[in-house]
């Protein structure tokens, strides 16, 4: 068996009224019921709810959310998405997550709330094997990266706590743009 190299990336990008969404979204999730499961050593989450796109934080969020990942989206050559999942998770001091990989084409985290010297989401290539630490993002950033590559949330040792905003999508492709 031998691995084949193809060219691949995690995209970057940013959601510009940051501040805004921040402020708006931030109270909802603090207001909202924990679907923490007992097992997950994440502090607060509501993965088990990633397909009710009516959940407050979700319907407030949209409008913030949909233009910049359809921006990223285009910019990768598919002409859409279909959000499948959306949830937040938040991590208090000692908390993480441990490796793991999503389904569906594409998963993303939204650093909605990231204070200074939090732990970067890791991931590793799956042609390689080698870990990479997203160490470029920020509060208010985003990233986008195929769903298969796995990664995690290590420890948060620094910041009091952190709160992502994570999503599954499938993407769209024009199949008339490519000939036999």
């Amino acid at each position: 068996m031998k691995k084949i190299k193809l060219e691949d990336c995690i995209t970057h990008s940013k959601i510009t009224n940051h501040l805004e969404v921040k402020e708006k979204i931030l109270p909802l999730i603090d207001s909202s019921i924990d679907k923490k499961d007992g097992y997950n050593p994440i502090s607060k989450f509501d993965f088990s709810d990633g397909d009710n796109f009516e959940r407050e934080w979700v319907k407030s969020f949209h409008p913030y959310f949909y233009d910049p990942l359809n921006n990223v989206i285009t910019y990768l050559g598919y002409h859409g998405f279909d959000l499948k999942q959306i949830w937040y998770q938040q991590y208090l001091k000692g908390s993480n997550h441990p490796w793991h990989t999503h389904g569906h084409n594409f998963t993303g985290v939204y650093y909605l709330e990231y204070p200074e010297g939090s732990p970067s989401t890791e991931v590793i290539s799956p042609y390689t094997g080698e870990k990479h630490c997203l160490d470029m993002t920020s509060e208010g950033d985003f990233v986008v990266f195929p769903s298969h590559w796995m990664h995690r949330a290590p420890p948060n040792h620094t910041s009091n706590r952190k709160t992502i905003i994570s999503y599954n999508i499938n993407v769209f492709f024009d199949n008339s743009l490519f000939k036999a």
